[in-house]
């Protein structure tokens, strides 16, 4: 994995999915800008988008985290965290 590749995942998450590569994750992918060609490469990597925002570009995630290889190497994904529920105070 490239050093550019690394600073996109934290490095827990990325502990855990090299862990276990087929074990189901829920993952926000932060994206320079969403189209339906981010869309078909996220599907390509095997996850399937759940959600997806405009306002902040991101796609909301569900699969199997060995498909996050691939979606490293993509210049348009700035960022990769772990979706989580939202707590309200």
């Amino acid at each position: 994995m490239t050093e550019e590749a690394q600073g996109k995942i934290p490095r827990p998450l990325k502990k855990r999915i090299e862990e276990a590569p087929t074990k189901t994750v829920y993952l926000l992918l932060h994206v320079s800008g969403n189209g339906p060609g981010q869309e078909a490469a996220i599907e390509r990597a095997g996850f399937t988008v759940r959600h997806r925002t405009t306002i902040v570009p991101c796609f909301a995630v569900s699969g199997p985290g060995q498909g996050l290889r691939s979606l490293l190497k993509e210049s348009w994904l700035i960022r990769v965290e772990e979706d989580a529920a939202v707590q309200t105070w």
